[in-house]
């Protein structure tokens, strides 16, 4: 346990070293808190079948330091399709979470392991035209229902080659951004990454016109799965809540965690630490919301 304390002390503390506004040399204690969570999963439960499982590598950005203000964070996205419902999902995240579980008191191990993002996209659940996402903001989980958005496409003329497949242009606006997607006729699934959807065959590949979120696919196979949603005591909230409230962890995470109680720093002085953050801000995937 001893060995468990000073590794989450130290993870803490390099995430500390990054935030600009907090002297690491003046820290006496970092304490996380877990009370108010609601991480664990109460059940899983099958909500469909999918018959194709494809990887994507994903990229975002993510907050940096003094240095690096923005940098761009890798994330490796599982998309099962092929069915009336769909899944997006981090198999970065999946393995870490895997790994927990098989050995909770393993952090060193875990700490190891590539952190993907917590969010879950299902498409088609509960129902035809809705969709649900669930991520984990801080240690509290929330959820959200919405209609799967219309996009209008443009597709045009232009094409390459993806993983050895012919793949058109397309192009379209979705939530205040601009993406120019690459679909594969001979893969006849109306599917793609994250909420991009609705092209006469996979999306193969999909950036925004500022170069800060894209995703290419690495790898897929025709494989029956079964599609699981993890049951947990979300709190619900709505589409545009839910983006302003991960806004504000996204940019100033350490500020948030204070702020929330979810982290309590004591200091050598006496003094409080600070919750500012003045380090470049950046924009989320979806810019319709007022932050």
């Amino acid at each position: 346990m001893k060995t468990t304390a000073i590794t989450l002390a130290a993870l803490l503390a390099a995430t500390l070293a990054a935030h600009a506004q907090i002297d690491v040399n003046n820290i006496k204690s970092i304490t996380v808190n877990k009370t108010g969570t609601n991480a664990e999963v109460t059940a899983m439960r099958e909500i469909g079948r999918s018959t194709l499982e494809c990887v994507y590598k994903a990229l975002s950005p993510e907050r940096g330091n003094e240095e690096q203000p923005i940098r761009m964070k890798e994330d490796r996205m599982i998309l099962q399709t092929g069915g009336g419902v769909s899944k997006f999902y981090s198999y970065y995240r999946f393995a870490m979470d895997s790994l927990q579980k098989a050995d909770p008191t393993n952090v060193m191990n875990t700490a190891q392991r590539k952190d993907g993002t917590t969010a879950c996209l299902y498409m088609g659940y509960p129902e035809a035209g809705r969709l649900t996402l669930t991520e984990g903001i801080g240690s509290t989980y929330y959820l959200y229902e919405d209609e799967v958005p219309e996009i209008g496409w443009t597709i045009g003329d232009e094409k390459r080659e993806i993983l050895g497949y012919a793949c058109r242009r397309a192009d379209c606006t979705l939530y205040g951004r601009h993406f120019t997607a690459w679909f594969a006729e001979e893969i006849p699934v109306m599917s793609g990454p994250w909420k991009l959807h609705g092209l006469p065959g996979l999306i193969m590949a999909a950036a925004d016109d500022e170069g800060l979120y894209s995703f290419e696919i690495i790898g897929l196979r025709n494989v029956e799965r079964t599609i699981e949603y993890s049951d947990r005591k979300y709190i619900e909230t709505t589409r545009e809540k839910y983006l302003r409230q991960l806004h504000r962890f996204k940019n100033n995470p350490i500020g948030y965690m204070i702020l929330s109680g979810e982290m309590i720093i004591e200091t050598r002085d006496g003094s409080e630490p600070t919750t500012e953050n003045g380090m470049e801000e950046f924009s989320m995937i979806e810019t319709d919301y007022k932050p």
